[in-house]
């Protein structure tokens, strides 16, 4: 495929070449012909495999392989007697180049070559060795194991050693650059005749050319581990090749011309921070630690792209003789003295270190601060010390007492500003804590690692390197989004406003970066997805359209955008990516939860919905809130007419998208990692995005399980983390089953995965392999190259940007793949047949859909049933009605669900009703409970009648021994108040098992601030599937008993004592809170002990009345009015009460239990639905909650809420206000009607004025919690 790259397979190319036009047909020609470059010809063999000790031998009990390396650990328990090796049982060595990783501490190690075997038993070897050693001079040296020479030659070297054996420096080589041997470091040797070289990291440590007479041309290859202290050593990528010949000479001429690369990054962005004045020592990291110590400081919930302005008043009381301070944010700082900048930092990892001397004054100052968060967890760190003429230190640090605002307000960096109505920062953790630890002041190991981005901290699987082949200015921006044109070069694009840049690689040698916004295309930067086709760059900008570019006069340089008329979206869950389709005749774009779609002229996805049968909450931190589907969308774009089609929805944000070699759509969907630990949390995952597809992302607690009938499943779960890139490894020179494999890219954890795909019916199931992964590695997208390489770009949110190149060198077959399975081939014939009737009215489209709505093959089905309902529903509605075969009933019953309308509700419920639910399958059953749900939410309610029929039906299944029927049925249960659900769940949780984790423990080790809190849970882990039990019976209103709600109310509080994300501990707080709005006011007293709610719904307080003046009120005015300044909290509680709220609705505990609580407000509804509610109660009316008009037996009417107690009794509660309850003896009862009236009285807002509105509101919305944001303005 084409996003950002060249096609991924003979079919799928063949198409695109059709697509891109007879140049671009003649360059993927040549690209499919050309010769490998000699530095891809040359390949090695893999010394080890990863996995296994296979041809290697030593002492069993110091060597293993843990985590992908080859271990050599002694400890005081173990000791070796002598130094001991793993040897290689591959034959002897002479002539070669080696290279591999290694890391040791505790002592030093080597890699033993040309040497001898002095000891079997002991595995002893004699020889020359590339020493690995902790001291400076010594790393990377030659040492004469056993041989009696000794040090040969020491580090940065050039010697002889004469016919007499005595050496002789002839010269330098390398440079003195800090060597780390607790980090991976890159070793390679060569060596030819009598000359070696030692390489690592690139410098050049050794160049010996050995004439001593016990000089050795061959030998054993060894791994050392020392005699001495307890220690530990690994290697991993072990790659050799035998050197002959030309090649032997080429070699050696190589590396002895290899100009030597910067161990730092050559920009390495500093204007990304202020440049920090070097501190004494009093002023390095035993100050900022000594007491007062300061603490992260923040709003008491970080959320996505939230500003703070921070400030601090402090008094100085003499004449400033010396200032300094350290400070940072993440994600970034401006900060001041008394309204003068004191300096900027854009990276958490690059604190402002200043002199301030010059800042501050005798007498008050005030230290004030913008921050910005972008993402994740934010917090601000402050410490100076103040030292004045003749007087006492000063320190000042951040802590609890500091001012903070969300709003910007005027003059306020003045030290005279009254910050009083200012909120307090909320203090978290020490500075030195994780998961920031002391930003530029971190361990003795960290703080010499000058450049986190170098190669040798990336992992790759054996057979592959990878170099770093451009480090990114700042001026250009940080790389989010690539493509390769027919030359092969690439165009990368900033995420913000840096703009388009153009990289030519070359052989050797830096590449050349052209910009290309320039003149006419100044402004074009900010893409998300770019792709080369039809000799243009197709440009998908966030926050604007679709812009072809192209060079309109030949020069070979872009100077033309076109727009395409698509959505806008922007930010990170806007528009992303765009690539040819797999017949090459279009484009897909595809756009994030938060993208507004483009004009749609046609649509394969017949219909969106939120299809939940019970109330959602919302993220209890508020993301997303009030977002409908249909979330991510992928659209196919007609470059001719301009038009789009809606392929495919339901993705939370699905960055890129990808074909793999027969032509089928894969993305890489996000996670919302703040749901970790909830039953609704869905890690990052791979979707096939087939045709009408709905992959069920939905705001909240709404997301769809993966079982649904009316979605699919995906491809293979992965784990937490940040989408961004995904490629196809067709045309990568790899070998052959990564050629056959998708590639994605997880920007917070560093990882490339590596998809294997194995194709199962129509679709595929798929293994991911951690592929290339490193700590930080913020991957953001990938291109193929002409060579065969991968190569991708590191960076977004303004952090340090670089390409990188990804080769393999091993000998492994990299033969292109042609292996097919004809019965899967014949599947997927199947469905894409099936899906050309999706969005199409065909009249065969029926009855050639039809027989497959009862395949067992989920995908199969799916393009069945989007085929059929595609048709006019009155040509099959009959025959879904009275279908009779199991599976294919079921089917079509959902189909019906989705498009048929109220009359089709009956029919439909009393063909299931024949189903024999005992007798279905899993997936037939899990299928016929998401029907009923889908009949009862977008048809018709059940009457009382098909309530107990469906009950009757379903009832003895209950407790399943499959837990995903177990939730489906307490679903359904709830939601049709079942009076023996209550019972069977409690027991489910009464029952439970341990809980069950992913194996994600190696994944969060890759990112201690994120990873920390997956960690968390993998230790403390919640019982996520009995939570989403708890969760549905906060709706349920009957069949309770005191014993179980004391139960369930327990369970709550041991799950609460669990760990999770960000949103876990909110969403379980706002179950237990409207679990509690359903008690009686007798269960909330005798729940005190469990619940530890002071319940009292009696007001403590005095009640003011409304002073008015009134008017009439409707939607427009009301919201206008809400809008208008901070509410008063205690103004808006008097007025719930003296506007007669409380006298139905309770809210925080407060008020009557007529009506629906109030609490859960905030989590439930915006604005605008309360101020409809209020304004026209009659037209959205809960049946639990609506009126009734009561007929009784001597023919007298009574309208009200109509509450049934036992034995048919009832209490009716008059519209009338102030009006008595009315107890009705069930036998006098004739008749009940619901009535279209709602209970709650009309005008009700009538008697205020505008500020009353604005607190009541403002109440309601804040669910009555006096800490609620509404009153932090």
């Amino acid at each position: 495929m084409l996003k950002m790259r060249p096609a991924p397979a003979t079919f799928v190319g063949l198409c695109l070449l059709l697509f891109a036009g007879g140049a671009h047909a003649d360059d993927a020609t040549k690209k499919a012909n050309s010769p490998e470059t000699d530095q891809t010809a040359r390949r090695f063999e893999i010394l080890f495999d990863g996995e296994t000790l296979d041809r290697w031998k030593g002492l069993d009990e110091f060597w293993s392989v843990v985590d992908g390396a080859i271990q050599g650990q002694t400890t005081a328990d173990r000791p070796t007697k002598g130094n001991t090796f793993l040897i290689w049982q591959g034959g002897d060595v002479g002539d070669f180049e080696f290279r591999c990783k290694v890391r040791f501490e505790g002592n030093n190690s080597g890699v033993q070559y040309r040497s001898k075997l002095v000891d079997a038993d002991k595995f002893a070897l004699a020889g020359y060795q590339a020493d690995l050693h902790p001291k400076q001079e010594y790393f990377g040296m030659m040492y004469g194991e056993r041989t009696g020479r000794g040090i040969i030659a020491t580090r940065g070297q050039r010697v002889i050693v004469g016919a007499d054996g005595k050496p002789k420096v002839i010269g330098k080589v390398g440079n003195d650059i800090e060597l780390i041997g607790e980090e991976w470091n890159d070793l390679r040797i060569v060596a030819v005749g009598n000359r070696m070289i030692h390489q690592v990291n690139g410098i050049t440590t050794l160049d010996l050319t050995d004439h001593h007479k016990d000089a050795t041309t061959s030998g054993k290859l060894g791994l050392q581990l020392h005699a001495g202290p307890p220690m530990k050593v690994e290697f991993r990528g072990l790659l050799m090749r035998p050197l002959s010949g030309r090649d032997a000479e080429t070699t050696l001429s190589d590396v002895l011309h290899q100009p030597s690369p910067d161990a730092v990054s050559a920009n390495t962005n500093e204007q990304d921070a202020e440049p920090a004045e070097a501190p004494d020592t009093k002023r390095g990291k035993q100050w900022l630690l000594a007491s007062p110590k300061p603490t992260w400081i923040w709003t008491k919930q970080s959320k996505p792209n939230q500003k703070v302005w921070l400030r601090h008043t402090f008094n100085v009381d003499g004449d400033v003789d010396a200032a300094w301070l350290y400070s940072t944010c993440d994600n970034s700082l401006k900060l001041s003295i008394n309204g003068k900048p004191v300096g900027k930092s854009n990276k958490w990892e690059k604190p402002l270190q200043k002199n301030v001397t010059k800042h501050l004054r005798k007498g008050p100052n005030v230290v004030t601060a913008e921050c910005s968060n972008e993402g994740g967890v934010a917090a601000f760190v402050f410490k100076m010390s103040v030292e004045t003429k003749g007087g006492k230190p000063t320190t000042i640090v951040s802590n609890g007492k500091w001012k903070l605002s969300e709003t910007l307000v005027k003059d306020w960096q003045n030290a005279s500003f009254d910050d009083s109505d200012w909120q307090t920062a909320v203090a978290g953790k020490p500075l030195g804590v994780g998961p920031w630890n002391v930003p530029g002041l971190g361990d003795e190991a960290e703080s010499r690692t000058g450049d986190p981005l170098h190669a040798k901290n990336i992992m790759v699987p054996p057979g592959f390197e990878i170099d770093r082949v451009y480090s990114i200015p700042n001026d250009q921006g940080s790389w989010v989004s690539m493509a390769i044109d027919s030359q092969g070069r690439i165009y990368a694009s900033d995420q913000g406003g840096q703009g388009l840049y153009r990289v030519t690689l070359k052989t050797t040698g830096p590449p050349i970066v052209e910009k290309v916004s320039t003149g006419a295309l100044a402004d074009i930067s900010g893409a998300q997805g770019l792709v080369w086709a039809r000799d243009s760059l197709w440009f998908h900008r966030s926050g604007g359209h679709l812009y072809r570019l192209t060079d309109s006069d030949g020069d070979d340089q872009l100077d033309t955008a076109e727009s395409y008329p698509g959505g806008t979206g922007g930010g990170e869950h806007g528009n992303h990516a765009v690539i040819v389709t797999e017949d090459g005749n279009a484009l897909y774009l595809d756009g994030g939860n938060h993208a507004p779609m483009g004009d749609i002229a046609a649509s394969r996805v017949p219909t969106w919905y939120e299809g939940l049968l019970l109330p959602r909450m919302w993220d209890s931190n508020g993301h997303a809130r009030g977002l409908l589907a249909p979330g991510g969308w992928v659209t196919r774009v007609d470059p001719e007419s301009k038009t789009q089609t809606l392929h495919s929805i339901g993705y939370r944000n699905q960055y890129d998208i990808a074909l793999n070699r027969f032509g089928d759509l894969f993305t890489y969907d996000a996670d919302m990692e703040w749901d970790m630990g909830t039953p609704w949390y869905r890690p990052t995952r791979i979707c096939n995005v087939v045709s009408g597809s709905d992959f069920g992302w939905r705001s909240g607690s709404g997301k769809w399980p993966a079982y649904y009938e009316d979605s699919l499943p995906p491809v293979v779960d992965i784990g937490p983390g940040s989408p961004t890139g995904m490629i196809s490894g067709a045309d990568t020179r790899f070998p052959t089953r990564y050629q056959d494999a998708l590639f994605g890219l997880d920007w917070t954890f560093g990882t490339i995965y590596a998809i294997h795909l194995t194709p199962e019916g129509a679709s595929y199931r798929g293994e991911a392999e951690p592929f290339a992964y490193g700590t930080p590695l913020p991957v953001t997208d990938a291109v193929v190259g002409l060579d065969g390489a991968l190569y991708f770009a590191v960076g977004g949110r303004g952090t340090e940007s670089a390409l990188f190149r990804i080769r393999y060198v091993g000998n492994e077959s990299t033969e292109a793949p042609t292996h097919v399975n004809p019965e899967n081939v014949a599947a997927r014939e199947r469905r894409r047949s099936l899906e050309s009737f999706h969005g199409v009215k065909a009249p065969t489209a029926i009855d050639q859909a039809w027989p497959h709505l009862a395949s067992p093959d989920r995908f199969i089905r799916h393009a069945a049933r989007i085929a059929v309902e595609s048709q006019d529903v009155a040509d099959w509605a009959d025959r879904a009605i009275s279908e009779t075969q199991p599976q294919r009933a079921i089917t079509s019953a959902v189909a019906l669900a989705r498009r048929g309308d109220a009359s089709h509700a009956a029919p439909l419920i009393e063909n299931l009703l024949r189903l024999r639910a005992e007798e279905l399958s899993e997936g037939e059953l899990l299928g016929l409970l998401r029907a009923y749900a889908l009949i009862f939410m977008q048809l018709e309610k059940p009457s009382e009648t098909q309530t107990q029929h469906v009950l009757a039906q379903l009832d003895p299944l209950m407790p399943s021994t499959l837990p995903n029927v177990n939730i489906e049925l307490v679903r359904l249960f709830t939601f049709l108040q079942s009076p023996t659900v209550a019972k069977d769940a409690i027991d489910l949780l009464r029952n439970r098992t341990a809980p069950e984790m992913p194996d994600w423990g190696k994944l969060a080790s890759r990112n201690s601030r994120y990873g920390g809190a997956v960690q968390r849970m993998l230790d403390n882990p919640p019982p996520s599937h009995e939570i989403m039990i708890a969760f549905m019976l906060r709706n349920l209103r009957n069949g309770w008993t005191l014993d179980l709600r004391r139960e369930y109310f327990q369970f709550l509080n041991e799950a609460a004592k669990t760990s999770g994300g960000s949103s876990f501990p909110g969403y379980l707080t706002r179950i237990r809170d409207e679990a509690l709005a359903g008690c009686s006011n007798e269960e909330r007293t005798a729940l005190n002990e469990i619940t530890g709610e002071n319940f009292d719904p009696a007001p403590d307080f005095e009640i003011a009345p409304i002073e008015g003046p009134g008017r009439k009120w409707d939607i427009a005015s009301a919201l206008t009015a809400a809008s208008k300044g901070k509410p008063d909290f205690e103004r808006g509680r008097s007025l719930y009460f003296s506007g007669k709220c409380a006298s139905c609705h309770r809210i925080a505990g407060l008020g009557g239990n007529i009506g629906p609580d109030l609490t859960s407000i905030p989590s439930k509804f915006d604005q605008k639905y309360v101020v409809e509610a209020i304004i026209d109660p009659s037209k959205v009316i809960s049946d639990q909650y609506g009126s009734s008009t009561v007929l009784l037996a001597d023919g007298s009417l009574l309208t009200g809420l109509v509450i049934k107690r036992d034995q048919g009794n009832l209490t009716v509660y008059p519209n009338l206000a102030d009006a008595e309850p009315i107890e009705v003896d069930g036998d006098d009862v004739e008749e009940i009607v619901p009535s279209p009236v709602s209970q709650m009285p009309l005008e009700l807002l009538d008697g205020m004025n505008d500020s009353e509105v604005r607190d009541l509101l403002g109440y309601l919305m804040s669910g009555g919690n006096p800490s609620d944001r509404r009153y932090r303005k």
